[in-house]
């Protein structure tokens, strides 16, 4: 580790100074100091228990119009100037950049913090993992999966124009899949910032009882359905916030693309992006260029209305940083997708003929521009009949487009829960959703 170096400040100053001292211009210093635990769980025991503390420097520099990005782990003080060396150097070989903007100027006035909670770091993870097994059991499952792990980041940045703020943020992710038999799984999420909101006990029930349901899975033939997607999957298969990102539309690898100001969805879906979501998951009260974040409403009522940007999108667009750098690419921060006016149980109460899909992977877009793409439910899926879930039914493919599911959404649930977990990379908050004329086949090889 860095012994001779006792803070982020003092890191990040010895970066900064260096990268200046080699005529660099312009100068981004990110330095994060992370303590993260896992548990793993396999066949209802637990077999891994790890923790790992690391400090990461993500540094942008730029110099005569040429800019790069570097990260290093754990150097030491020789280390850093090695690093910042040979990252200058790397920079000076390489030709003028046409889109090279200035940082923005600080120093900024930041509101708030992350959301974060020093308990995480000594939460008993395996006590709470039991909790997951013994209620994935009790709720009929016979055997349980899954992975525990918790994030703790301190994070300073420190640029050249005068931006300078540290916050912390944390994070406890439970995925747990339970099986009832080979045929029959059920999956359960519980993602949230505060020792006192999760609830492992309630994602290994949730787990269980779908593993218990979908005994005897049968198969349901191809053609359109109305579908209620779980809000696991609505946060997986809908990017509308990904999309509105000003570098994946101007690159013309957005469904979003040409569709400023204009209908992009049912009247009753608005999707926001936030720096910071209050008693959410994570989040940051910074970028990566040093500007503050905020909330950006990127659809409201379903009229497409901004993008996410950087300083760079933003001049080329002619409008301000939305606080969403990445320096290479605008990112969302913090998906909220908004809550609908019914229940779960009132969606499924409506829904004549149709499915419910409750966990998804191998989703692949066929056609990025156009929002061509197919997903593979996994886990329980149900058949729903005047109302009532009839069977589980297995060995099914989604096949769609986003733009097509956006305009023939027709109920969105009151309850929304954070997701996160290796389908979706970014913290959502996301409803249960029923999107009309849904097509569905049978997967390859069920």
């Amino acid at each position: 580790m860095m012994a001779q170096l006792t803070s982020l400040e003092e890191i990040s100053n010895l970066v900064l100074s260096e990268a200046k001292r080699l005529g660099c211009e312009d100068v981004s210093v990110i330095c994060n100091s992370s303590k993260d635990s896992q548990v793993r769980f396999a066949n209802n025991n637990i077999t891994l228990v790890n923790s790992v503390q690391d400090l990461g420097l993500f540094l942008y520099v730029s110099k005569q119009r040429k800019r790069i990005i570097g990260v290093s782990y754990n150097p030491t003080r020789q280390g850093i100037e090695r690093f910042v060396s040979n990252l200058v150097k790397s920079c000076e070989a390489l030709p003028a950049s046409p889109d090279y903007v200035p940082l923005p100027d600080g120093p900024f006035l930041y509101s708030g913090h992350a959301n974060y909670d020093l308990k995480v770091e000594d939460a008993p993870l395996v006590e709470y993992v039991k909790q997951t097994i013994d209620g994935a059991i009790h709720a009929g499952a016979s055997r349980v999966s899954g992975s525990l792990n918790t994030e703790s980041n301190e994070v300073l940045i420190l640029t050249s124009p005068g931006a300078m703020a540290k916050d912390r943020e944390s994070q406890m992710l439970l995925n747990v899949r339970a099986f009832a038999d080979d045929n029959a799984s059920g999956h359960g999420l519980s993602c949230r910032s505060y020792v006192s909101d999760f609830n492992p006990e309630g994602a290994g029930k949730r787990a269980g009882d779908f593993a218990k349901r979908s005994l005897n899975p049968k198969q349901l033939p191809d053609g359109n359905y109305d579908v209620i997607f779980s809000s696991t999957v609505v946060a997986n298969i809908l990017p509308v916030a990904s999309s509105a990102s000003a570098f994946a539309i101007e690159s013309g690898n957005s469904f979003l693309s040409d569709k400023m100001d204009q209908e992009t969805a049912v009247s009753s879906l608005s999707v926001d992006d936030y720096g910071v979501y209050d008693r959410g998951l994570g989040g940051s009260i910074f970028d990566e260029e040093g500007t503050p974040t905020q909330q950006t409403r990127i659809l409201a009522n379903g009229i497409f209305g901004s993008m996410l940007h950087n300083c760079t999108t933003a001049k080329k667009f002619g409008k301000k940083s939305t606080g969403n750098a990445g320096l290479v690419s605008p990112r969302p921060t913090t998906i909220v997708f908004g809550a609908g006016d019914r229940n779960l149980d009132e969606l499924i109460k409506e829904t004549k003929q149709g499915v419910l899909i409750t966990n998804n992977w191998y989703t692949r877009y066929q056609n990025p521009r156009t929002g061509e793409y197919s997903t593979v439910p996994r886990d329980a899926a149900f058949r729903i009949e005047s109302g009532q879930i009839k069977e589980s039914i297995a060995g099914l493919r989604v096949s769609d487009s986003i733009p097509r599911q956006l305009m023939n959404i027709d109920g969105i649930s009151k309850e929304r829960d954070w997701i996160r977990w290796w389908e979706v990379s970014t913290p959502t908050l996301a409803p249960s959703i029923r999107i009309k004329g849904v097509h569905i086949t049978r997967a390859v090889g069920s």
